[in-house]
């Protein structure tokens, strides 16, 4: 009889329902947490070309150009192994456009992992050289 009465005994139900939930709760937590580190990323490398440009408009300098690509893309963790490429636009001299590619590695991964786990972010900028 009191085996009965325990069987149907629900206190505490709640707290099982909560730890089975739970590892959802983690996971929609990293699911959030990639999301904005990506939409950083996104930002920053937009910011890196439209920096480039600039600097490319002024000096017409490879580069000087590149130097800053450099120095902006390596105070990040959020973007590894880039490259870029500066080409002129067709049917205009002074029109030229910057292409910047970056790797983007999951962030909840740990670092030995996030190299084989990555998304590329690619990024443009056109401008026209300043330079007479």
């Amino acid at each position: 009889m009191k085996i009965r009465k325990r069987l149907k005994d629900e206190r505490g139900s709640l707290s099982i329902e909560f730890l089975g939930i739970l590892p959802l709760y983690f996971l929609l937590f990293l699911l959030l947490w990639q999301v904005v580190a990506s939409g950083y990323a996104v930002i920053s490398l937009k910011a890196v070309a439209s920096d480039a440009a600039q600097v490319y408009a002024v000096s017409e300098d490879y580069y000087e150009t590149k130097e800053v690509i450099d120095q902006s893309i390596a105070g990040s963790s959020l973007l590894q192994s880039h490259s870029f490429v500066i080409q002129n636009v067709s049917g205009s001299g002074d029109l030229f456009e910057i292409k910047i590619t970056a790797r983007h590695p999951l962030v909840f991964l740990p670092d030995s992992m996030a190299s084989l786990a990555s998304i590329t972010i690619d990024s443009e900028a056109t401008g026209k050289v300043l330079v007479p």
